[in-house]
């Protein structure tokens, strides 16, 4: 009966640990607040992005699209590892979803991109770059 009781007691305590960190990973988390920074694509592209309450605003500096207003949505992310951040955020009016991960220990930033997804054959970006001018408020 002892052993009943300890064994039911270790399943309570691992489906409730369990549970806990399921919360844990589908929080919604705006972990770089106050950070803003450039990234350049292998591509020659370039973007300053700015990161404050809950949004980020991002705008071309180089490549195709240098020159077009900013813009700025609201954004989710994740620490994966000390200063490693996944990052996304959504375009609902032009059909983009933007993934990106940012490593703050070497500089980089890696990119998953769909763009105008409600089109028949949408632009799949998978992109890698540099990070500089990195400065947190």
């Amino acid at each position: 009966m002892k052993e009943l009781v300890l064994i039911a007691a270790l399943i309570c305590i691992g489906v409730t640990t369990h549970g806990q960190e399921v919360n844990h990973v589908n929080a919604e988390e705006y972990l770089l607040e106050g950070y803003r920074f450039i990234y350049q694509y292998q591509s020659g592209s370039a973007i300053y992005i700015a990161f404050t309450e809950k949004e980020l605003t991002y705008q071309w500096i180089a490549g195709k699209n240098a020159g077009k207003p900013a813009k700025t949505y609201p954004y989710k992310s994740r620490k994966l590892d000390t200063g490693v951040y996944l990052v996304n955020w959504h375009e609902p009016k032009l059909k983009n979803y933007i993934s990106l991960v940012y490593n703050f220990n070497n500089n980089t930033c890696a990119s998953s991109v769909i763009v105008n997804y409600d089109q028949s054959e949408p632009f799949l970006a998978f992109e890698g770059g540099i990070i500089e001018h990195v400065r947190k408020q």
